[in-house]
């Protein structure tokens, strides 16, 4: 009976080894920052700050101060994925999950900007692509002067200009693109190893109770 505790320890601080090293080699290709912040047209709310990386310096800015439009701002030299409305103002594009973030716009009608409205009210009424919408926000920018692509999560309300960030996550490695959504995930070998630990134990369990 030791001899199956100690081959099904061992199995698990294998598997738990090779699940943090995955962790640790994931995290170093995909940052994700799960977040829950709020921002609308309310002192303390109206003027977010988004520092992606951490450095203690906002790489964007959720802008609400006008009161009827709330904006992405970008700092610096960052930039969003936006397409234009009819009167040529830039709109911040809510991606699906899984659309490439990279150099290239992914859809012929987006380009990169520095500003972009997330959406608008008024006394008779809101417009914007992000009314009542849960998505993404494709952004580049910059870490010690090189180019990394990710993405913001927002929801947004459908009927007054206030919404949450979620979280937001970027490609550690400058200038590979990330697909909107994705985030760091454990190895095949890890979880293949985690599930051998557990069909061991339990069939351990099962010829014990055989006898």
């Amino acid at each position: 009976m030791r001899t199956w505790q100690h081959i099904v320890s061992r199995l698990f601080v294998i598997g738990v080894a090779l699940a943090s090293a995955s962790a640790s080699q994931a995290q170093s290709t995909i940052r994700y920052v799960d977040a829950s912040l709020s921002y609308g047209p309310i002192p303390g709310f109206d003027y977010r700050l988004l520092d992606l990386d951490g450095n203690g310096t906002a790489d964007f800015v959720i802008d609400s101060t006008m009161g009827i439009t709330t904006v992405l701002q970008a700092n610096g030299n960052n930039r969003m994925l936006a397409f234009a409305n009819w009167d040529g103002v830039a709109l911040l594009n809510p991606l699906p999950a899984s659309v490439p973030i990279g150099t290239q716009p992914p859809f012929t009608d987006q380009f990169w900007t520095g500003r972009a409205s997330i959406s608008a009210c008024s006394t008779i009424g809101c417009l914007g692509p992000w009314l009542g919408v849960r998505a993404y926000a494709g952004i580049e920018f910059r870490i010690d002067g090189a180019i990394h692509y990710g993405w913001i999560h927002l929801e947004n309300w459908d009927w007054v200009n206030v919404g949450n960030v979620l979280g937001w996550a970027y490609e550690t490695r400058p200038g590979v693109p990330i697909l909107a959504g994705a985030v760091p995930e454990p190895s095949t070998l890890a979880l293949l190893i985690g599930g051998g630990v557990l069909m061991v134990w339990f069939r351990r369990k099962r010829n014990e109770r055989r006898g």
